[in-house]
C-alpha cells in the first residue's frame, strides 16, 4: 500500500513539474502574442521566443542561483554567469559584430554586463575593456513585454579608451594620438532599435596623422574626377585673393554657417548623426573641414569608422592650417559636376568666367548645387533650365549689395555632344 502511494505521489510530482515546465515554456513562447518583443533561438528554424520572460527568469533569485558560475562558449567569446545581487554576464575575448564600423568583428579583451530587474524597472551597466583601457556605461529604464526603454550615461572617459577597440580596424585611428575626454547621455529603445546621444567633448586634440598632402609648400593635387577628354577645363589652383568675394561667402552660407567659429566639428551635428541607427542614413552633418578631409584623405564610405576618421583628421587639420587655408582647400577640390573639381573648373565650365568674376547669383547657384552637383549638371545646365530656389535662399543671407544687384545666371551654352 505504501509503495503504491509513493508511486502515485512520484507520478503526481512529475506531472506537476512537467506542467510547470510546459507553462514556463508556453509563457516564454506564447505564439499568439504577435506584438511581443521576440528573438530567434539559435537552434530550430523560425522558432522565436519572447525576450522579457527569459530576462525575468534569468534575473530572478532562483534563476541567478541556478546560473551562478555557469559557463559556455559562443562565437562571440567565452561566457560566464554570476549571481551578484543581479545577473552578471562576463565575456572574455569578446567579438562583437559591428558592420557599420568594420566587416571584421570588434574584439574586446573583456565585456561585463550587469542587470537587475525589479518589476518593470531595469538597471545595470556595461563595462568594456580593450588593452587595459576600460570604459563604462550605466543605464536604467523600463521593460514591458513589447519593448525596452532605457536612459544611458557615459561618464567622462578618455577618448583614447573609446577608440582603442577600433585601432586594429583603421590605420588612421591607429596612427592618431588623441587627447581629450568624452561624456554622453542618451536613450535606447528596443526592438525598434532607435537611439539618441548627447555627447560632450572637452580638450580634444589630435596629432600623428599625415597631413603632408595639404601642408607641402607647393600643393600638388590631381583631381580624380577630372576627365580631360570630356571637359577641356583643367584644374587650376586659385589662391584666396583671386577667388573673389561672392563664391567663398555663398559656400560658407550654404554648407557651413559656423565655419569661422567651430574647431572642425559641430556637436549639434554630431548629436543628429548619433541619432541615426546606421551611418547609411547619416547623410550630411559634415563641416567644410570634414568635407575637405573626405576629398583628400578618406574613401567617402558611409560608415561610422569613416565618420570617426573624418573627425580626427578635421581636428588635426584645424590645428595645423588657418580657416582661410582650409576654405581654399575646399573651394579648389570640391566636386561641382562630372569632371569638375574646384572653383576654376566650375566657374569656367558653367559660366565661362573666372571665380572672381562671378556675380552674386552665379556664386549662390554654384554653392547651392554642391550637395548634388551631378543632378544639377544634368537637369539644369545641360537642359538649360536653371532652378533658382536654392540660390535665392542663399542670397537672402548675403549682404544687401548682393541682394539688390544679384546679376543674371547666364549659363554658357553646353558643348555639342
Amino acid at each position: 500500500m505504501l509503495r503504491l502511494w509513493a508511486k502515485r505521489l512520484l507520478i503526481t510530482l512529475l506531472a506537476v513539474i512537467l506542467l510547470a515546465v510546459c507553462s514556463v515554456l508556453g509563457w516564454i513562447w506564447q505564439p499568439f502574442d504577435r506584438t511581443a518583443w521576440r528573438v530567434s533561438l539559435p537552434v530550430g528554424s523560425g522558432i522565436q521566443v519572447r525576450v522579457v520572460p527569459i530576462l525575468m527568469l534569468a534575473t530572478s533569485p532562483a534563476g541567478r542561483w541556478w546560473l551562478d558560475h555557469k559557463g559556455f562558449s559562443l562565437h562571440q567569446g567565452e561566457i560566464r554567469l554570476y549571481d551578484a545581487d543581479g545577473l552578471r554576464v562576463h565575456c572574455k575575448n569578446c567579438a562583437l559584430q559591428a558592420k557599420s564600423i568594420s566587416d571584421q568583428p570588434v574584439v574586446l579583451a573583456s565585456v561585463e554586463l550587469w542587470l537587475k530587474l525589479d518589476g518593470q524597472q531595469l538597471k545595470g551597466y556595461l563595462l568594456a575593456d580593450a588593452a587595459h583601457k576600460p570604459f563604462k556605461i550605466y543605464f536604467d529604464g523600463t521593460v514591458t513585454m513589447r519593448s525596452l526603454r532605457l536612459q544611458w550615461a557615459l561618464p567622462t572617459t578618455p577618448l583614447a579608451s573609446l577608440l582603442e577597440p577600433l585601432r586594429s580596424h583603421s590605420t588612421t585611428i591607429a596612427q592618431a594620438q588623441v587627447t581629450g575626454v568624452l561624456s554622453a547621455t542618451g536613450t535606447l529603445r528596443w526592438p525598434r532599435q532607435s537611439w539618441s546621444a548627447q555627447p560632450q567633448l572637452a580638450q580634444l586634440a589630435v596629432h600623428g596623422l599625415d597631413l603632408s598632402t595639404v601642408t607641402t609648400p607647393v600643393l600638388r593635387y590631381d583631381c580624380p574626377l577630372l576627365d580631360e577628354r570630356k571637359h577641356p577645363e583643367k584644374m587650376q589652383w586659385i589662391p584666396h585673393d583671386k577667388m573673389g568675394r561672392w563664391l567663398p561667402m555663398a559656400v560658407i552660407i550654404a554648407e557651413d554657417a559656423e565655419f569661422r567659429h567651430h574647431p572642425g566639428y559641430v556637436l549639434a551635428q554630431m548629436q543628429q548623426l548619433l541619432g541615426k541607427e546606421s551611418a547609411e542614413k547619416a547623410v550630411g552633418g559634415s563641416t567644410l573641414t570634414q568635407q575637405v578631409v573626405k576629398y583628400m584623405f578618406t574613401n567617402g564610405a558611409r560608415t561610422w569608422q569613416r565618420k570617426i576618421e573624418e573627425l580626427l583628421y578635421a581636428v588635426q587639420l584645424e590645428g595645423t592650417l588657418d580657416k582661410t587655408q582650409i576654405l581654399d582647400l575646399y573651394l579648389n577640390t570640391v566636386d561641382w559636376g562630372p569632371g569638375l573639381c574646384g572653383a576654376y573648373a566650375a566657374s569656367t565650365y558653367y559660366f565661362d568666367r573666372q571665380p572672381a568674376q562671378l556675380n552674386p547669383l552665379q556664386a549662390a547657384w554654384l554653392a547651392g548645387i554642391i550637395r548634388n552637383p551631378h543632378r544639377a549638371w544634368k537637369q539644369q545646365f545641360m537642359a538649360q533650365q536653371p532652378q533658382l530656389e536654392r540660390a535665392e535662399s542663399i542670397l537672402r543671407y548675403m549682404p544687401e549689395s548682393a541682394r539688390k544687384q544679384p546679376g543674371s545666371l547666364n549659363f554658357r551654352a553646353p558643348a555639342a555632344k
